[in-house]
């Protein structure tokens, strides 16, 4: 009888927290009420003139979408750094196809063309200083450009990266830069380093990103690419510069969402999502980051009315914020265009987004 007992009593409790959960879920399955959309929509449009989209799916169900200052569902807009997240998963399907080696990896070893120590010459100023710096940068990993941490001295959005978008050659221009902190010890946003990755893993995948692009991720989620810019020395720049759709940057994130899958078909492994999703690095604030939470391969980390998201980041308000737990996928665009407010455009995005995912709808 005594089992019989706790037997109803742990039914009770388990309906109970079904219930609970179900309840949680159906405040987010139903559709957005007009007087909310209404309200926002007019809110968002008239906080944000640069907008240009503000999509959200849940359950692969778009529950709004809405376009602004001209812009349309084909209107074509310049991601920017949330390039760097689509070449997060670019590694992971060269891993998955056992192309990509160990993280921990030093990148000189895949790309030993810039490997030439300044021991080798005579009469250079500083010689000493300069065979430490080499000797520091033969000590660059893989693992250290994905996570912001190589230790050069940069700032993002500087004459020294608008220095490296117009040299000879922007891969060498980086690894010459003297090293500010040890690679793998401090996080330090640089679009260099994602720029030497990208480089790093065209050569490793033996053909240029956006072919393999095209190949192995692209094409499976049927997303077309317009336009994916190159450096001087053709190469498709890394960390941003790619071209896309916000219904196409929609079906990215849905992809995500599914752990890797779309369609019924593996596009990336599940464990490559959770590992360049997973908090790599320790981030618990970014200004135009409420609520950091780390930082992982490529992708931003933060907590959205207490639900964990994943966010791949662009400059003036692109973004595909990914929140596993409501099954949702938000997708803003902004016009690059003298009404962007850069930074302030993103964080006032994010408010937007928490304005969603509250629970109270």
């Amino acid at each position: 009888m005594r089992s019989k007992h706790v037997l109803q009593i742990l039914t009770t409790l388990c309906l109970t927290l079904f219930c609970c959960e179900m309840k949680s879920q159906a405040a987010f399955n139903k559709e957005l009420p007009k007087e909310f959309t209404d309200q926002f929509t007019k809110e968002i449009n008239d906080s944000i003139p640069s907008l240009g989209s503000f999509i959200v799916s849940q359950n692969d169900k778009v529950v709004y979408e809405q376009y602004f200052h001209t812009a349309h569902k084909e209107t074509i807009f310049s991601i920017k750094s949330v390039t760097k997240s689509i070449v997060s998963i670019l590694a992971g399907i060269a891993k998955d196809k056992n192309l990509l080696p160990n993280l921990n990896t030093p990148v000189l070893k895949i790309l030993p063309e810039y490997n030439i120590s300044r021991s080798n010459f005579k009469n250079i100023s500083n010689i000493e200083g300069k065979v430490l710096h080499d000797s520091i940068r033969n000590t660059l990993t893989l693992k250290n450009l994905m996570t912001m941490q190589g230790g050069f001295d940069w700032v993002e959005n500087s004459k020294i990266s608008t220095a490296m978008s117009f040299s000879g050659d922007p891969v060498k221009f980086v690894l010459d830069l003297p090293f500010e902190e040890y690679p793998g010890t401090v996080f330090n946003y640089n679009s260099g380093e994602t720029h030497l990755f990208g480089v790093a893993l065209a050569k490793i995948v033996k053909t240029n990103l956006k072919q393999f692009a095209a190949e192995n991720l692209f094409r499976p989620l049927k997303i077309n690419i317009p336009r994916w810019d190159t450096d001087s020395m053709n190469r498709n720049i890394g960390g941003s510069e790619m071209f896309m759709k916000p219904e196409d940057m929609m079906k990215f994130g849905l992809m995500i969402l599914n752990n890797g899958k779309l369609g019924g078909r593996q596009i990336v492994s599940q464990k490559w999502i959770q590992e360049s999703t997973a908090e790599q690095v320790k981030l618990d604030s970014w200004d135009v980051l409420p609520n950091a939470n780390g930082y992982g391969y490529y992708w931003w980390r933060r907590k959205t009315n207490g639900h964990q998201a994943f966010v791949a980041t662009g400059y003036g308000g692109q973004l595909i914020c990914i929140i596993p737990d409501l099954k949702m996928v938000i997708v803003t665009t902004c016009f690059l265009n003298d009404q962007n407010k850069g930074r302030t455009d993103i964080k006032r995005l994010h408010h937007f987004i928490d304005k969603i995912t509250k629970a109270d709808l």
